[in-house]
């Protein structure tokens, strides 16, 4: 009986190995369309990476896209700032420049933590703000801005405790209407 078992498990398993490189021969050849793909095309978000060994809030930026993506800079404000034994009067914004390429089917994470530590007024205990933020870059030869969610920020330091999606509305910020510069040219188009 334990050898049917055996048999009908090997069975089965050689078949789901051969069936999944069947669907991704097909798919390779274009007879089946990624349909388990579900998130094309240039993502920016506002998350956790791991840099330099500890939690750092960062942009993380995807690009799922066929095209390269020049990521100029993002423009934080900080709002309800909760924080003690603060260095310098805090601005409450910073501008972050990231001058990056960004190519198809890769991501990027960057690290946000000084910024919002110095427009935090470069606090020395635990502090909590919330963070707004927009992001500019140019995909082929079209620029755009993209109004990141708020997220509500716990930090000690440059290490991140918490950060969680503020559901609240926040008013603007006014961030400034004016075009990146030192932008290269990208010599692919828009699709």
């Amino acid at each position: 009986m334990d050898r049917i078992v055996t048999v009908n498990g090997l069975i089965l398993f050689v078949l789901g190995v051969a069936l999944g490189y069947l669907v991704r021969w097909a798919r390779q050849a274009g007879y089946l369309p990624d349909l388990f793909i579900r998130n094309k095309g240039f993502r920016p978000r506002v998350g956790f990476s791991r840099l330099d060994g500890m939690a750092s809030v960062s942009l993380l930026l995807a690009n799922g896209s066929q095209e390269q993506v020049w990521v100029e800079e993002i423009e934080i404000h900080l709002s309800s700032l909760v924080a003690i034994e603060q260095a310098i009067e805090p601005s409450f914004h910073e501008v972050k420049k990231i001058r990056q390429m960004i190519p198809p089917g890769d991501m990027l994470p960057v690290s946000l933590a000084q910024a919002i530590y110095k427009a935090a007024g470069n606090p020395q205990r635990r502090y909590t703000c919330v963070l707004s933020s927009v992001l500019r870059y140019k995909i082929g030869e079209k620029s755009s801005e993209k109004t990141m969610p708020n997220y509500r920020i716990q930090m000690a330091g440059l290490t991140a405790d918490n950060i969680a999606r503020e559901r609240k509305p926040i008013p603007a910020f006014g961030a400034r209407n004016r075009p990146p510069q030192d932008i290269p040219a990208v010599t692919s188009k828009l699709k």
